[in-house]
């Protein structure tokens, strides 16, 4: 006879939690609360997030998910006592996390019987921090997968429990790297609970000499330096996409990017000169050429980029 299994509460919200949830509610472990991030939401949004979750059910995310099932939601923003006394009264074995953003603190690191477990999409100590899905895919790496965790008060520095590895393909974007890194954490989420439930919390040190950090990008990051090698502006467009996109400026105007190519030809030109304008246009880099597949201009309305109305001419510059 199989033992009862665990007490999860889970921490996280969107297609992560979601695929960490489903797969447990169909285990024999049970999951006892779902928390939520209470910095993002007021006590209006989050009656109205939950009204939103009783009404549409999982089309509301993993908030619906959980109400539909009977699972109690618990917003925790600064983490008293007061906030984590009913995650306490639940009394978790462990707190698995996924698609959480806030950096958890002592007092609820605490609060689990066994401890607490983040699921992270990169292969630690690659990658820690909120940004790994365009990190990889715009430092080039050919694959990435997710780790799971133990965590500690650093940020995704705990020793690590398991890791699955996947391919990034050449054309791959963020978000087609964040599907198929959440589509690999539902599918072992049971085995990694079956593993602690049977021997703990135990796992490998990271080795801090081998991590790197990305930070979260902002708007800022996204305009390209065309004196990088085009190999890295294609990256980065693909690694923008969807979260952000690529920009630059002509004529006053912001350009915006979706999908580019990069082509290994060389030019004599500064970086930044419209080579040609059709069928594509073509920039030259600091090494070999971008040509726009998808570009368009953002004001006064969006609108493709070029134009009819809107010609631009080989030899001028972006910026």
């Amino acid at each position: 006879m199989q033992p009862p299994g665990m007490r999860i509460a889970i921490a996280g919200d969107g297609r992560l939690a979601i695929n960490l949830m489903e797969p447990l509610l169909a285990s024999r472990h049970h999951i006892v609360a779902l928390v939520q991030n209470g910095r993002r939401a007021g006590s209006f949004q989050r009656r109205l997030r939950e009204a939103a979750g009783r009404l549409l059910g999982p089309l509301a995310g993993v908030i619906g998910l959980a109400l539909r099932n009977g699972i109690p939601l618990i917003w925790i923003d600064r983490m008293t006592d007061d906030e984590l006394a009913p995650l306490r009264a639940i009394s978790p074995d462990v707190l698995l996390v996924g698609g959480f953003s806030i950096i958890l603190k002592k007092p609820i690191l605490e609060a689990p019987r066994i401890g607490c477990v983040n699921t992270h999409s990169s292969l630690l100590p690659k990658h820690r921090g909120p940004n790994p899905f365009a990190a990889v895919i715009m430092a080039g790496e050919e694959e990435s997968g997710v780790t799971f965790h133990q965590i500690d008060e650093g940020i995704d520095t705990g020793p690590i429990l398991e890791q699955y590895r996947f391919d990034i393909r050449p054309q791959d974007t963020a978000i087609e790297v964040y599907q198929r890194s959440c589509s690999i954490a539902g599918l072992h989420i049971v085995e990694v609970m079956d593993r602690i439930e049977k021997r703990g919390i135990y796992g490998q040190p990271q080795d801090n000499a081998a991590a790197t950090y990305d930070k979260k990008l902002e708007k800022s990051d996204s305009y390209i330096d065309w004196h990088q090698p085009a190999r890295t502006i294609e990256r980065k467009v693909r690694g923008l996409r969807p979260f952000l996109v690529g920009r630059f400026r002509f004529q006053g105007h912001t350009i915006t990017t979706t999908r580019v190519r990069c082509e290994d030809v060389k030019t004599t030109e500064a970086p930044g000169t419209i080579l040609n304008t059709r069928p594509f246009v073509q920039i030259a880099t600091g090494e070999g050429v971008i040509t726009l597949l998808v570009a368009y201009a953002a004001a006064p309305i969006p609108w493709l980029w070029p134009a009819a109305w809107n010609r631009i001419k080989a030899g001028e510059r972006v910026m």
